[in-house]
């Protein structure tokens, strides 16, 4: 792979990575150099790199052992609440603000609480937008696996949502909505 080949390939998956880094490693400044240790080591093996169906699909897989990698060095993870806010969402009352922060930090809970396979395959699908196959290549999984894991991934959110948050007055509720925020 030429130099050219590789900026017109490689370099394009930036954006994705980095979110896909970023999601891992709450932290931007930890999933830019995650990425930049990806971009290295593809350069260092762009010579093979056309045995692979899908370099994106490499490209992610190594992001997210990398990340894995950092993740058991650190033992522990931040998840901050926040989101982001776009030009559009200015407008909107901070009453409505406040509601998208709780549904946004109950969401990242319930994903939160769900086995590696299962929460890296709903975020790949639900949030990334990847279809099954490129999923099973990022992964190394069979696609009925996948398949299979991300209806159980989802049940089991719907559950904890539904159970947590959404069965109204109960004071064990809302004692573990405080918890959570």
């Amino acid at each position: 792979m030429t130099s050219e080949s590789f900026k017109e390939n490689i370099l394009p998956l930036n954006r994705k990575l980095l979110g896909f880094a970023n999601r891992f490693m709450q932290n931007m400044d930890d999933a830019k150099d995650i990425v930049q240790e990806i971009y290295v080591k593809l350069w260092k093996m762009r010579e093979e790199l056309d045995k692979y169906n899908s370099v994106e699909a490499l490209a992610m897989r190594m992001t997210r052992n990398l990340c894995l990698d950092r993740i058991k060095l650190k033992k522990t993870v931040k998840i901050n609440g926040t989101i982001k806010e776009e030009s559009e969402e200015k407008n909107i009352v901070n009453e409505r603000q406040e509601e998208i922060k709780i549904a946004v930090s109950r969401a990242k809970y319930a994903m939160g609480t769900l086995a590696e396979p299962q929460k890296t395959i709903m975020h790949l699908r639900d949030i990334e937008g990847y279809d099954y196959e490129e999923i099973a290549q990022i992964l190394n999984m069979n696609v009925n696996t996948i398949r299979v894991s991300l209806s159980r991934a989802r049940k089991k959110v719907r559950e904890i949502l539904l159970t947590k948050y959404y069965s109204h007055g109960s004071e064990k509720n809302k004692s573990a909505l405080r918890e959570i925020l």
